[in-house]
């Protein structure tokens, strides 16, 4: 079903709702971004750890989480495919034995050129039908939500899972 054809189907009551819409574009996004990713073996968690690895560089495991809000369980094991992949590499943090220090291989940077290749694709599939004015407005709206999210997080409404102090 195409996402006019899923809106359409709501009823106008939820359709009246910018966070309904908000929720069901992000599915189609998601959606979307990992049909154009698994040629390459990744999922979107996988393209926003070493994008951020290539950004920002080496990080502990658990400061990769809180960052992209990947619960601890999850990226243990999202991180463990980067290395199977060869797409990345852990080791012993050298400040902190009790934590992983996670760092971005040479394949790893080259499948993220491929990625992001992928992914500007996928967004230009779902951004499609707005011009490129609307689409420039579109991203400074969203991102002015996503500071306003940030500086309130926990969001109201949303509660973020207690974590116990992280050993990885």
């Amino acid at each position: 079903m195409a996402a006019s054809d899923a809106a359409a189907s709501l009823p106008l009551a939820l359709i009246a709702l910018n966070a309904i819409l908000v929720g069901r574009l992000g599915q189609d996004a998601a959606e979307l971004l990992g049909e154009a990713l698994a040629p390459l073996g990744l999922r979107v968690r996988h393209f926003a750890i070493l994008t951020t690895l290539a950004e920002s560089g080496p990080s502990s495991q658990h400061a990769l989480g809180e960052r992209l809000r990947i619960d601890r369980t999850t990226m243990v094991s999202t991180v463990d495919d980067l290395e199977r992949l060869g797409m990345a590499t852990r080791t012993s943090h050298p400040d902190d034995r009790r934590a992983h220090l996670v760092e971005l291989t040479a394949r790893g940077r080259t499948t993220l050129v491929r990625a992001t290749g992928a992914v500007a694709t996928a967004e230009a599939a779902l951004l499609a039908p707005l011009s490129p004015a609307e689409r420039g407005q579109l991203h400074r709206l969203l991102a002015r939500l996503m500071q306003r999210s940030a500086a309130e997080d926990p969001a109201p409404g949303r509660r973020r899972a207690t974590r116990r102090p992280a050993t990885d």
